[in-house]
C-alpha cells in the first residue's frame, strides 16, 4: 500500500489496528511521511467545508422554492440549517478525532521512575545494578539487555517489570505488552502499575474495550494509582 492510500485509509478510519500502529509509527519517525499527512489531512477539511458549503446552498435554494405563505416554512428552514449544522460538526469531529488513541496515550503516558533498587554510591558498581544505573540513565537499549539477561537467571516479576518499561520507553509497544500480560497474572509489587500500562498501550491502538476492562481491574483493586487519571480516562473511552 503507497503512502497516499495509506493516507487516505487513515484519516476515513478504514486501516486495521495493525495498519493504523504503521501510520504512527511512520508520524513519529518520517518527517517527510508526516507532512504529507498534514497535508492530506488539511485538503480533507477543506473537502469537507466545501461539501457543507453546497449542502448549505442547497437548502438555501430548496427555500427559495417554498410558499412564503405555508404555516411550517420557518419549521423546514430551521430543520434544514440544524441538518446542515450536524452534518458539518460530525463530519469535522471524525477527521480531528482520528488520532485520539495516541493523544491520550501521549497525554498520561510518564517514564516509570525506578523506585525498586535506586542507584546509589554504595551500589553502583554491583554487576546485577547495571541495569538499573542503565534505566536511571535513560539507556534504554542498554537497560533491555541487561534485565533480560538478569531474568535468565531470576525469574523475578519486579525485574520483568522494569524489562517492559525498558521496551515500552523504547516505543516497542508490543514487545512491552506481552511482558506486561505475562505479569498481570501475577501478583507483585507493580501489578498496579503494569496494569496501567497495559491500558495505555491499548488506548494507543485504540483497543478500548480491553483498555477499559484493564482500568475497570484497578478499580475493582481499590487501587489508589492514578486515581483522577483513571477516572478521567474511563469517561473519556
Amino acid at each position: 500500500m503507497n503512502n497516499e492510500t495509506l493516507i487516505q485509509d487513515y484519516i476515513a478510519n478504514r486501516l486495521s489496528t495493525n495498519e493504523r500502529a504503521e501510520v504512527e509509527h511512520l508520524l513519529e519517525t518520517d518527517s517527510d511521511f508526516k507532512a504529507e499527512f498534514e497535508s492530506h489531512k488539511d485538503m480533507a477539511v477543506a473537502f469537507k467545508i466545501a461539501e457543507a458549503k453546497h449542502l448549505k446552498s442547497h437548502f438555501q435554494q430548496l427555500e427559495n422554492t417554498l410558499p412564503k405563505e405555508k404555516s411550517n416554512f420557518k419549521t423546514v428552514k430551521y430543520a434544514a440549517l440544524a441538518i446542515a449544522s450536524v452534518l458539518v460538526i460530525g463530519l469535522c469531529y471524525n477527521i480531528f478525532n482520528t488520532t485520539s488513541g495516541n493523544d491520550l496515550f501521549e497525554d498520561h503516558f510518564e517514564i516509570s521512575p525506578n523506585t525498586y533498587q535506586p542507584v546509589t554510591r554504595s551500589n553502583n558498581s554491583d554487576k546485577d545494578n547495571t541495569a538499573f544505573i542503565a534505566y536511571e540513565n535513560g539507556n534504554y537499549e542498554l537497560a533491555e539487555n541487561e534485565f533480560e539477561t538478569l531474568l535468565e537467571i531470576n525469574n523475578n516479576p519486579n525485574i520483568r517489570y522494569y524489562y517492559a518499561a525498558s521496551l515500552l520507553n523504547q516505543s516497542k509497544y508490543e514487545l512491552a505488552l506481552k511482558q506486561f500480560k505475562i505479569l498481570n497474572q501475577l501478583d507483585f509489587d507493580y501489578t498496579d502499575e503494569s496494569l496501567w500500562y497495559t491500558a495505555l498501550i491499548y488506548i494507543r491502538t485504540e483497543d478500548y474495550d480491553n483498555a477499559k476492562a484493564q482500568l475497570k481491574r484497578l478499580n475493582s483493586k481499590n487501587s489508589v494509582f492514578k486515581t483522577k487519571e483513571r477516572k478521567v480516562l474511563l469517561e473519556k473511552l
